[in-house]
């Protein structure tokens, strides 16, 4: 039997739907400051302190460019994966060098290379501000009214 391209991508998506089956996922998401700590316990065994959830929270961060990654050390040293850097790799690379194929490893702190147009975004803390956006919409305001509104009242703090 010849092994076309066609059979290759048949074999692999009869493989794929074979083993999702077997996958289960936890359903929901959750904030850090309301868990489902009953599930985690019931399922897992597993109780997480307020300390736990607050380290976790903080130590995960986001990328202006749209990624996500944690700090891994008390430096700020952040892991992420390579596409998360790809553009600031090539922003560093030069004729000498290709940094997004080749990689780089810094030996020392004063062979670091700097990402400089990279913002990291961490969350601080988390307060439910519900009440005070939804006061801003007063009765008779149209849809759009109401949406400027809201935003407005955002856009405050």
């Amino acid at each position: 039997m010849k092994i076309t391209p066609r059979r290759i991508v048949t074999l692999m998506s009869l493989s794929l739907l074979t083993t999702t089956s077997l996958l289960q996922a936890d359903e929901g998401m959750w904030l850090f400051n309301n868990p489902p700590r009953e599930q985690l316990k019931q399922t897992y065994g597993f109780e997480p302190s307020d300390a736990w959830l607050e380290h976790v929270q903080k130590s995960a961060v986001r990328f202006n460019s749209g990624g996500s990654g944690s700090f891994v050390s008390p430096d700020g040293l952040v892991m992420s994966n390579h596409h998360v850097g790809a553009d600031c790799l090539q922003k560093l690379s030069d004729s000498e060098h290709n940094y997004y194929r080749d990689g780089f490893h810094a030996r020392s702190r004063a062979e670091e290379k700097g990402c400089h147009d990279l913002e990291l975004n961490v969350l601080m803390s988390i307060e439910n501000v519900s009440d005070r956006i939804n006061a801003a919409v007063k009765a008779g305001m149209s849809d759009q009214e109401s949406f400027l509104a809201r935003r407005g009242a955002m856009a405050e703090g």
